[in-house]
């Protein structure tokens, strides 16, 4: 049995693309501009919005609507699978780290409604190696959080890939965009680089 720590956005689902395309509504049909829009962020917006105008998204957008992000099919049959094998599964967020995002109170019940299992929830953590010392497995879509869990703990780490991280390479994180993966390499110990 391990303990396997989890992200939520864009790792068990595509959050970036589901909020990209309300970003983009919002811009065009809201604020009347055609700015373009930063997928890469787990808010994504225009970089030339005000402060006012992003929080108006966080508001009415982001926080209303981040129960509706559509879970990946393959998270939710793996993750079940990994815990059927008695695996301790923790999920760590930094969701809830900022004023006005209160998408960390929505987390359990968007675990349960697409019927995903977890033993506890970590939110508002924007330092995740602190919470993986008796952790065997990390898995996250950002580099600053898989170098960091490289760095300062004794976790295997296993990086979800995105556009951001296509072209990122290291040795020692297995990087991958499949949740079959994922399982083989934690249960069997086998990677399709191998």
């Amino acid at each position: 049995m391990s303990k396997i720590a989890i992200d939520i956005d864009n790792t068990i689902c595509n959050t970036s693309d589901f909020f990209g395309k309300m970003a983009e509504n919002y811009d065009i049909n809201v604020l009347h501009k055609n700015n373009v829009i930063n997928y890469d962020r787990i808010v994504p917006r225009s970089d030339n919005w005000s402060k006012e105008e992003l929080a108006y998204f966080v508001e009415n957008y982001f926080n209303k609507e981040s129960i509706n992000i559509p879970i990946k099919e393959e998270a939710v049959f793996y993750i079940n699978k990994l815990k059927e094998l008695e695996n301790e599964i923790i999920f760590i967020t930094n969701r809830g780290i900022k004023d006005d995002d209160y998408t960390d109170l929505i987390v359990p019940k968007y675990l349960e409604k697409n019927n995903i299992p977890y033993d506890s929830i970590i939110t508002k953590s924007n330092d995740k190696y602190m919470y993986l010392n008796d952790c065997e497995y990390f898995i996250d879509d950002a580099i600053r959080n898989c170098e960091q869990a490289l760095e300062k703990s004794n976790v295997k780490v296993i990086m979800m890939e995105t556009n951001k991280t296509k072209e990122y390479n290291n040795d020692k994180i297995f990087k991958t965009c499949n949740w079959k993966e994922i399982y083989d390499y934690i249960v069997k110990g086998v990677t399709s680089n191998e």
